[in-house]
């Protein structure tokens, strides 16, 4: 009997009837459960790590962006299938495949069903440490330090309207100079509030960071955001907001790549798919392209 594991947060709504139906579904499949718990220490690599050590040929994630991420950073390059049903905040992943975010059910029917997709990992160093994986976002300056200020209780109550009250209490700033490097040519260097670095194009509200872009077209997306004033900050906004982006203003940059490496003349704020690790001077960035099977809906 092949066994199928689930990485559960169980500090989240939903994850225990998620496991009840986990196992019934698992029944009814032929498949043998594994049903492993992430920590506040572990977001799920160490459970990922442990699933593919027990032989599962199929690991269903039920969390956030924040396990998800952790999950994806071991079974790249496994050949076994991540499946998601959304539990956290942003799961922008699945906003970004079309597997829905309010509907747990029709998630895991596509976690045990037979459609899949091969998407690109990135890989992100800050300064000297190890590289970590994620699957949508990484950024240093102002996204990062939103993130940061995000208050976690208003997150569990409100959502996605969370990181929006945060926003509003860090966009005023200082800008600093940062260095932007594409498959090793200087690309942009000049003060600005924050560089983002996209995998894939969406995130909530269906709002396009990065036209175009996919999560299997082996390209890193880049934006940097250097906004002058009332004015600068409008265009920026417009920008982001509109669906038929026909120019890039003066207060963004826009590039795109295989390996990325900003460097900034001091330390600021860095994410990777909405955690906060910290400050750094350097974040690096390399794309592994379709390195992760991921079960969509049919």
């Amino acid at each position: 009997m092949e066994r199928c594991a689930l990485i559960v947060n169980p500090s989240k709504a939903g994850a225990e009837p998620l496991t009840a139906d986990f196992r019934g579904r698992c029944e009814a499949e032929g498949y043998e459960p594994l049903v492993l718990e992430t920590t506040v220490e572990d977001p799920g690599g160490g459970m990922a790590r442990e699933a593919l050590e027990r032989g599962a040929g199929l690991v269903v994630v039920g969390g956030g962006d924040g396990t998800v991420r952790a999950a994806a950073g071991e079974l790249a390059g496994s050949g076994v299938p991540l499946a998601v049903v959304p539990l956290g905040t942003g799961n922008l992943l699945c906003r970004n495949l079309g597997i829905p975010v309010d509907d747990p059910g029709t998630a895991l029917d596509a976690a045990f069903g037979t459609a899949t997709r091969d998407v690109d990992v990135a890989w992100a160093k800050v300064d000297d440490g190890d590289e970590l994986a994620f699957a949508v976002m990484a950024g240093m300056g102002l996204d990062a330090t939103i993130m940061a200020n995000t208050n976690d209780d208003l997150k569990a109550k409100a959502g996605w309207f969370a990181y929006i009250v945060a926003a509003a209490q860090t966009i005023v700033g200082d800008s600093y100079l940062i260095k932007v490097y594409v498959d090793g040519k200087l690309e942009l260097q000049r003060r600005q509030r924050g560089v983002m670095i996209g995998n894939c194009g969406k995130i909530q509200g269906d709002v396009e960071v990065f036209p175009g872009a996919t999560v299997d077209d082996g390209i890193l997306d880049v934006l940097a955001v250097a906004p002058s004033g009332v004015v600068g900050w409008f265009r920026v906004a417009s920008s982001l907001l509109s669906r038929w982006r026909r120019h890039t203003p003066p207060d963004l940059g826009h590039y795109t790549g295989k390996t990325i490496h900003v460097a900034a003349s001091r330390p600021h704020d860095i994410q990777i798919d909405g955690d906060h690790l910290g400050t750094g001077r350097t974040l690096a960035v390399r794309v592994d392209p379709r390195a992760l099977t991921v079960r969509i809906p049919a």
